[in-house]
């Protein structure tokens, strides 16, 4: 799976109350908890963004990145998405590495694994039929992005 890194700066800045930016991921967002969703937020969307996306992937995964959530179509506004909650009303959720259209909270099988929550602005709406089409298409019409970033452990 091949993650959007798009080549301008980090514009907008991604925070969570539940985790700070390169702290563990708390046990109740893990498969060893509750295993929902962290909070987090977003700030400094460029006002000529169109849709917002958000991809929440594990580089360190061991047959290659793992997609734990794609979710677009969400309003180009700072925002976020509530401990626990879903994708919001309007957005679409795409089919992770799981194969399933939702959440799935990290298990890493070994190690120290890096979960990178991005928010990606865009400035059209995307328009795909397959999750490696939606990631290829926010790598196309990225303006503005950010990523905050969590360790789970084994």
């Amino acid at each position: 799976m091949q993650i959007p890194r798009p080549e301008i700066p980090e514009s907008i800045t991604v925070t969570s109350p539940n985790f700070a930016a390169g702290d563990h991921i708390p046990t109740r967002f893990t498969c060893k908890g509750a295993g929902i969703a962290p909070a987090f937020g977003w700030v400094g969307v460029p006002t000529r963004a169109r849709a917002l996306a958000v991809v929440v992937s594990d580089p360190d995964a061991p047959r290659g990145t793992f997609l734990h959530w794609l979710v677009t179509g969400l309003a180009a506004a700072d925002g976020g998405i509530e401990e626990g909650g879903s994708a919001p009303a309007g957005s679409r959720e795409w089919p992770n590495s799981g194969r399933s259209a939702s959440w799935v909270p990290p298990c890493p099988p070994s190690g120290t694994h890096r979960y990178f929550f991005g928010v990606y602005a865009l400035d059209a709406p995307v328009d795909a039929a397959t999750t490696q089409q939606v990631l290829d298409e926010i790598g196309k019409h990225t303006i503005g992005w950010g990523t905050l970033l969590g360790l789970v452990d084994h």
